[in-house]
């Protein structure tokens, strides 16, 4: 009952940042500046977890709630701008494909997560290791800046000397 009771409330917080993936885009400055907020924001919830994980008493079962939806918040706010992105540089005959691709890679990303977590001590490391991926995650999303585009040949050069350029009144020459 109490598993149920969490996905449920991990899938409502998934809806909510989903909902207000376009209010985060807005307030990020673009769809790759929200990617890079959720994912964030989701990796603040990995680690609120680990914080809470050797802890007891009320406070930190409040910090471990706020941060296991904090998870699901940031991972709904990040996914219609990821997938926006997606679909903006794939072409239409390559959508389906890569939408597939991306989902089967996120099933064996999951798959192999929770067996290496399984693995691993019971207490804060597995949080911060999840924590710590999803950053590495949202740092692939920051934009590195693209190399300046090359000058085209038509109207790239500087007017000639004397020459209009509605700067002023025309010259008769130099």
């Amino acid at each position: 009952m109490l598993f149920a009771a969490l996905a449920c409330a991990g899938f409502a917080c998934s809806a909510i940042g989903s909902h207000l993936a376009p209010l985060t885009a807005r307030f990020a400055g673009g769809g790759q500046r929200a990617v890079v907020a959720g994912l964030a924001a989701g990796a603040g919830g990995l680690f609120l977890l680990a914080a809470t994980a050797v802890s007891t008493g009320t406070a930190a079962a409040v910090l471990g709630a706020a941060g296991f939806g904090l998870v699901y918040l940031g991972r709904g706010a990040a996914g219609p701008s990821e997938n926006e992105l997606l679909h903006g540089r794939v072409e239409g005959s390559g959508r389906a494909t890569a939408l597939s691709v991306q989902s089967l890679a996120l099933q064996l990303s999951a798959a192999l997560t929770g067996s290496i977590a399984g693995l691993l001590p019971p207490g804060p490391l597995p949080w911060l290791l999840g924590g710590v991926a999803m950053l590495a995650g949202a740092l692939l999303w920051v934009d590195r800046g693209r190399p300046a585009a090359a000058p085209s040949a038509v109207g790239s050069a500087a007017p000639p000397v004397g020459a209009v350029t509605g700067d002023g009144p025309p010259h008769d020459g130099p």
